[in-house]
């Protein structure tokens, strides 16, 4: 038998940009074209995506991108700066502060 806290829902991590930081990181992503054009418009979908993930049992953990220093962690992993790169940076985020999930 599982004990309840083996059958609670993952961790997920989930990016965040501070708003200064938008404009920059739209220019960084290489697929920046593909997310809203204001930050206010971004929280707005970021926030309704962290309430149902919520709402479905997960922690949710927010992962500051800073524009500063991702670039060079992309291009230390081998991978780009756009949604493959976001994926992994908040992957390793997780795996750093919550360990392997299964």
């Amino acid at each position: 038998m599982l004990e309840a806290e083996d059958s609670r829902p993952p961790v997920v991590g989930v990016y965040w940009i501070a708003e200064a930081d938008y404009p920059a990181l739209l220019k960084i992503f290489d697929d920046g074209g593909k997310l809203p054009g204001t930050w206010k418009e971004w929280l707005k979908m970021a926030e309704e995506m962290e309430q149902g993930l919520k709402a479905y049992g997960h922690v949710v953990m927010r992962v500051r991108i800073d524009p500063e220093t991702f670039p060079d962690w992309c291009a230390a992993q081998g991978t780009s700066p756009g949604r493959e790169g976001r994926k992994r940076f908040i992957a390793a985020a997780v795996t750093d502060r919550y360990g392997e999930q299964n």
